[in-house]
């Protein structure tokens, strides 16, 4: 069998475990689940079993350590990875049943991405088209650090909506997977696949209206692995610093405007709120199903962008301007929906 059909068989089964693994917690084992109840923040108005993204946690822990191992190539370094994974994993188990507070989640956090990048190694330049700006070595360890810190609790912010999460994951995935097989990197090719896979396969049951909750045992780690991931095709494999922010374009534009925007206005910007743009485009009267499936086809479109850096097609520029224009096509489409949505109250009322 070639790269491709493996890769094929890979995501077929990560798919297929995933959701048997989220039927499985549905059907009487619960006792592993925490219960999402409505409150003035949200944008459900049921009850929702939380946590399935142990599901998708331990299918992805699984594979890992799989390829890992059938690699023939374990290193320190592996263990180190997939013990930062485990960390967080449990963070966001404990954090789904008893909520801990956020200052001893982020201690934790912080820890993590300091051995990780320390271990990994951090950018020395910032490399996107054409451009090419040295970094120091004490900010390419903090800007790395950071990142990872930041990925891993976007990632949780934006888990608010049906579908939201697991469906750009599972996009991503599929785009990790085809860039580091032009590296011939074949465990991060293989493993990818198998992210994407897990993600489809939670989709099925997280999609509107949801029957479960991926809950930040899932978020958490997505947001940690796909910053892993950057890490790792940066520093090992010279891929594009720019590429990754292209890539995970949409959800960094939602959640670093949304925070500057309520530093700017005096907000205690480290509280839960309802002011993320998908939370406003809910709110105004889209459905979860229509902002889930925008997130996805934008998310498919700065794939695109992102690839052309990625694989050398281009080095003018051209796929931050086009991600430029699906942020604005974006925030166009919200702002119409807001204006639907008021028109509709005043109506009403």
């Amino acid at each position: 069998m070639n790269h491709y059909s493996i890769g094929l068989l890979v995501l077929a089964v990560a798919g297929g475990i995933t959701y048997l693994l989220v039927r499985w917690l549905l059907m009487g084992n619960q006792k592993f689940l925490a219960v999402d109840r409505p409150n003035e923040r949200s944008l459900h108005t049921r009850v929702v079993p939380r946590g399935g993204g142990l599901a998708v946690v331990g299918v992805i822990a699984l594979l890992w350590v799989m390829f890992s191992v059938v690699s023939g190539d374990q290193q320190l370094i592996d263990v180190i990875l997939f013990g930062g994974f485990l960390a967080v994993c449990g963070v966001g188990f404990a954090d789904d049943r008893n909520r801990i507070p956020a200052i001893g989640r982020l201690i934790i956090e912080l820890v993590v991405a300091l051995v990780v990048v320390l271990s990994v190694g951090w950018p020395l330049t910032f490399a996107a088209g054409s451009l090419l700006v040295p970094i120091p070595g004490w900010l390419g360890i903090t800007l790395a650090g950071f990142g990872i810190v930041w990925m891993t609790n976007l990632y949780n912010f934006m888990d608010g909506a049906d579908g939201m999460v697991a469906g750009p994951s599972a996009v991503v995935a599929l785009c990790l997977a085809v860039w580091f097989l032009n590296v011939e990197d074949a465990v991060l090719f293989y493993l990818n696949l198998g992210v994407a896979g897990s993600c489809v396969g939670f989709l099925i049951l997280n999609w509107s209206p949801a029957k479960i909750f991926m809950g930040d045992v899932g978020s958490l780690a997505l947001g940690y692995y796909f910053a892993v991931m950057a890490l790792i095709g940066v520093v090992e494999h010279d891929l594009s610093i720019g590429a990754f922010i292209i890539l995970y374009g949409l959800f960094l534009v939602d959640t670093s405007v949304t925070l500057i925007r309520r530093m700017i206005t005096g907000k205690r910007w480290w509280e839960a709120h309802t002011e993320h743009y998908y939370q406003r485009a809910i709110r105004a009267g889209l459905t979860h199903a229509q902002v889930a499936a925008g997130a996805i086809m934008l998310t498919a479109l700065a794939a695109v962008c992102a690839s052309m850096e990625a694989l050398g097609m281009t080095s003018n520029g051209i796929p931050f301007l086009l991600l430029g224009v699906l942020i604005l096509i974006a925030g166009r489409m919200l702002s119409r929906s807001g204006i639907r949505g008021h028109q509709t109250r005043g109506r009403s009322g």
